[in-house]
């Protein structure tokens, strides 16, 4: 298994390698085995992970033996529905509803739903069907756990992985229209040189600041090799 930035893994034992867990952490992993792949060297066999506790300020850095890891759902695996999954509780038209796969447990603000149809209305129409991308962060976590961590004023993380060069003028049509939408957007692309703001890469074409396993880079183009 590959694990990449934002993945989030199931845990088999609930605890990450190494010791000296805060206990708000190791009481996280008890109750929902669940972490989020992050962006950091390690070591041979080992995934960088962050777990995250019930405060907005409660995350933690850790590493996890890949052994421990039984299960994984990627960004992109929670713009899909099974048919026996039922409709998410929103206003818009069913017809217009993003195909969402959660657990029977989330339940997301209508808002957050809205915005999550019309993100991915907007993105098929700007980078065509085979556009691929998933909700990150707190949207991401409660959809792929159903633990419910959103409430009706969060934001919405989404990752699009870009790994061809995206013009910065349709760059700046997404933002424009993510702007308009009901729950503010926070976008990255991720490119081969890393993690970049859809925003900054709107407004500016380059440089650019990239995040890497090895820190933030700033770099003229994302996508041409170092």
């Amino acid at each position: 298994m590959t694990a990449r930035p934002h993945d989030l893994l199931r845990l088999a034992d609930g605890a990450p390698a190494g010791a000296g867990l805060p206990g708000w952490a190791a009481a996280s992993l008890s109750a929902c085995g669940w972490a989020v792949v992050r962006r950091a060297p390690h070591p041979p066999g080992l995934i960088p992970i962050g777990v995250r506790g019930p405060q907005r300020s409660q995350r933690h850095a850790a590493f996890v033996p890949r052994g421990e890891v039984i299960g994984r759902v990627r960004p992109e695996e929670l713009t899909h529905r099974p048919p026996h999954e039922p409709d998410p509780p929103t206003a818009l038209p069913i017809a217009r509803r993003a195909a969402m796969s959660v657990p029977a447990s989330a339940a997301l603000p209508a808002a957050l739903w809205d915005t999550l149809s019309a993100v991915g209305l907007r993105l098929a129409e700007e980078l065509g069907c085979e556009a691929v991308w998933g909700p990150v962060g707190s949207v991401g976590f409660e959809l792929a756990t159903g633990q419910q961590v959103t409430h009706p004023a969060s934001d919405l993380d989404l990752l699009v992985r870009t790994p061809h060069r995206l013009p910065p003028a349709t760059a700046a049509r997404l933002v424009i229209a993510f702007a308009a939408l009901p729950s503010r957007v926070d976008c990255q692309l991720e490119t081969p040189r890393g993690g970049v703001a859809l925003a900054e890469w709107a407004r500016t074409g380059g440089p650019v600041l990239a995040r890497t396993a090895h820190g933030p880079e700033l770099v003229d183009d994302p996508w041409a090799r170092p």
